[in-house]
């Protein structure tokens, strides 16, 4: 459920802005076309416009016209050919399945294109359910009104996203910013006292204990993913002032996620040797009180109001400064020693984060204050485009996007015979729809939106009952279906049980206003999902590419990514603020892409699942190797300029060298040479060893998992 501020913040997200735009964009051309000619016309244009909506989603205007013109002449297309179909029936069990594989092919462009696949396939399955044509005449004019439905929401779509081009930014910057303080309110609830971490189990809560690998993974992967979709709305075509200042506070918003990130690193070590003081409780408080900043500040910028400003010094600030200068042992310990340093660098990321914090948000972007001079800005976005070859190259056996073309046609193909063995009811193209929207490339995916879809819908019909038992007015079931429609879109990329619950709402309060008087059309609603979500989930086994099959190359992706960072971080004489950047974002993506398989993996069958505890480990003991490396980098940077003595270079390579051996994967399978042992009199020196022990752990997993005897 979600808590009243979240609703807050969801209404005045991109998310709902996305859907009340689609939704006002149907509803003004369908009612306008109706008011013009009439209730034939204005159902053919309305639905070419319902159908590109779901191509509608946040993106360049060069991106967004590719994407929805597409949708918009192939979904056409399809329109074409299964309104031509109802004047012979028995092609259409050919020819649903082929239209399914093809728009299944589509997803071969990644996520995004996901949308346009399912605009192709929500028309080529409802439109099974309309009369047939009286004539070649009356086909040619409705699809002209389906694609001029269609342009027409296109070019309204890409106004109103120049016009809202700088909202979007603000509400994507808001994003980062609450995920980054539901973050810090998670640290800070590790980082608390006994009191605060006994309702979550007490030291087995803490992040890097046995029961906090999967939290910190989940986190981890949360986070690497907002902050990609972020990067890529708000560093992308920064033309004005207005642009620049966003995008100068997203480059202080990373420092902000890499400080937090690397306070991760001494919570055991800090807990183990301050446990019976007040410095835990200091630590969980300083750590909340940044969540509710960073909070304010998402719902300021969310509602164009100035966030309350975070005091320079604050009182938990001032009890880990006292703690530092009057603590001692009652016997010396290197322990405590270490305990200490690791105290003073966690105060020292905290206080850099309330510092950035505490000046209020500035626009100038004068030479002087630039923080984006000298900075590639493109070599921090995703790619978005769309190569026909990628299509030819996933014409191949060993190809996912092949095989999930091959099984949703397949599974299409199942629908349709059941559905001419099934008593008759008009409505039968709803079990197609739930196949569609239900199947995923990924089968954990795909099991999680069968939960959905079946609740979702259940839920849907109990609230259409309930309006319905009411005899509502005309208008207040046109309100509904408005209403319904934009929460439908709102939560397509949120949360599909809440797509699932309108999307049911939607679809019948339509039918009740189209058809009034249509009988058992509830149950009708409720058996045709329950038989598409059991075709959904046995075809889900039909040629599926489990997870476990690409944990090799992920790895090894990761690693790359590892070595790249700490090259760019531990280089003793070349130090490039910028090509730390990109090595950081590098690692990032490269984090969130193996934390997602391990999510999508545990919700698979056990026997296709491989290597779960050590992957989980192994994406935990990467993310505490960045953070040491991004604490190194922090300490390097406060000797400024400084040209490194022959020693401190030597020091630094040797630890470089160490990494190479750790983390290449193309190096020999041999173990890494031993640690330095000594004395640790510097924290240099200990991040130093830090960084070599998370190496020779993580090459340790990465031998596990890519052992032979686990593959």
């Amino acid at each position: 459920m979600l808590t009243p501020r979240q609703v807050l913040v969801l209404l005045h997200g991109r998310y709902f802005t996305g859907g009340l735009v689609s939704a006002v964009g149907v509803a003004v051309l369908g009612l306008a076309t109706y008011a013009l000619a009439g209730l034939g016309p204005a159902i053919a244009l309305g639905t070419g416009a319902l159908t590109v909506c779901f191509a509608d989603n946040p993106a360049p205007t060069r991106v967004k016209r590719v994407e929805m013109l597409f949708a918009s002449f192939a979904s056409t297309g399809a329109f074409a050919l299964v309104s031509a179909s109802l004047w012979w029936p028995s092609i259409q069990i050919v020819l649903i399945p082929l239209l399914g594989f093809f728009s299944g092919l589509i997803a071969v462009w990644g996520k995004r294109a996901l949308a346009m696949s399912f605009s192709v396939l929500f028309i080529s399955v409802i439109t099974l359910g309309s009369p047939a044509m009286h004539g070649p005449a009356q086909l040619g004019a409705a699809v002209a009104l389906f694609l001029a439905g269609a342009l027409l929401y296109t070019v309204y779509a890409l106004l109103l996203a120049l016009a809202l081009r700088r909202r979007t930014k603000e509400q994507a910057l808001a994003e980062l910013l609450a995920q980054l303080g539901q973050f810090a309110h998670w640290l800070g609830d590790h980082l608390g006292g006994p009191s605060t971490r006994a309702g979550t189990g007490g030291y087995a809560a803490r992040p890097w204990g046995p029961a906090g690998v999967s939290a910190v993974v989940a986190q981890l992967t949360a986070i690497n993913d907002t902050l990609q979709n972020t990067r890529d709305i708000v560093l992308r075509d920064v033309r004005t002032s207005a642009d620049r200042a966003l995008a100068a506070r997203l480059i202080v918003l990373l420092e902000v996620n890499e400080a937090l990130l690397a306070s991760q690193t001494d919570v055991d070590l800090i807990l183990n040797q301050f446990e019976a003081t007040a410095v835990p409780d200091a630590l969980g408080d300083w750590a909340r009180r940044i969540g509710e900043a960073l909070d304010q500040r998402a719902d300021a910028l969310l509602r164009g109001t100035r966030p309350e400003p975070l005091p320079a010094r604050l009182r938990c600030a001032e009890t880990i400064r006292q703690a530092l200068e009057t603590l001692q042992p009652s016997q010396p310990s290197a322990d405590f020693a270490q305990a200490r340093m690791a105290l003073r660098a966690s105060a020292d990321k905290f206080q850099r984060i309330t510092d950035l914090l505490a000046t209020p948000p500035s626009t100038d972007t004068g030479a002087a204050a630039d923080p984006l001079r000298g900075m590639d800005l493109q070599s921090f976005l995703s790619p978005l485009r769309y190569d026909p070859h990628a299509l030819w190259q996933s014409i191949r056996w060993e190809s996912p996007i092949l095989r999930y073309a091959i099984r949703l046609a397949l599974a299409l193909f199942a629908g349709e015979l059941l559905l001419r063995v099934l008593p008759y009811h008009p409505h039968d193209y709803w079990v197609l729809l739930t196949i569609g929207v239900i199947l995923r490339p990924n089968y954990s995916v795909t099991r999680q939106r069968i939960k959905d879809r079946v609740l979702g819908t259940l839920l849907g019909c109990a609230l259409v009952a309930a309006l319905l038992s009411t005899h509502p007015s005309l208008g207040l079931m046109t309100l509904g279906v408005f209403v319904s429609l934009a929460f439908a879109r709102s939560f397509i990329t949120l949360n599909y049980r809440f797509t699932a619950l309108f999307a049911s709402v939607n679809a019948l309060l339509l039918v009740a206003l189209l058809e009034p008087g249509s009988p058992f059309l509830i149950s009708q609603r409720l058996q045709d999902t329950l038989i598409g979500a059991a075709l959904a989930w046995a075809f889900s086994f039909v040629l599926p590419r489990w997870e476990a099959n690409d944990l090799r190359r992920q790895v090894d992706a990761l690693q790359r990514a590892m070595l790249g960072y700490a090259q760019a971080v531990l280089d003793p004489v070349h130090v490039s603020d910028m090509n730390y950047r990109r090595e950081r974002k590098r690692i990032q993506d490269a984090l969130a892409a193996v934390g997602g398989l391990h999510a999508r993996m545990l919700e698979e069958p056990r026997q296709h699942q491989r290597m779960r505890r050590e992957l989980a480990a192994f994406i935990a003991h990467s993310d505490l190797l960045s953070a040491h490396l991004a604490t190194l980098r922090v300490l390097r940077a406060q000797h400024g300029d400084r040209v490194l003595s022959a020693e401190e270079q030597a020091r630094l390579q040797c630890t470089l060298s160490l990494l190479q051996s750790c983390l290449d994967p193309d190096s020999p399978d041999i173990a890494p040479t031993a640690l330095e042992t000594g004395s640790i009199d510097t924290p240099v020196e200990r991040r130093l060893r830090e960084v070599e022990a998370e190496g020779k752990t993580i090459a340790r997993l990465s031998r596990q998992i890519r052992s032979p005897a686990h593959s």
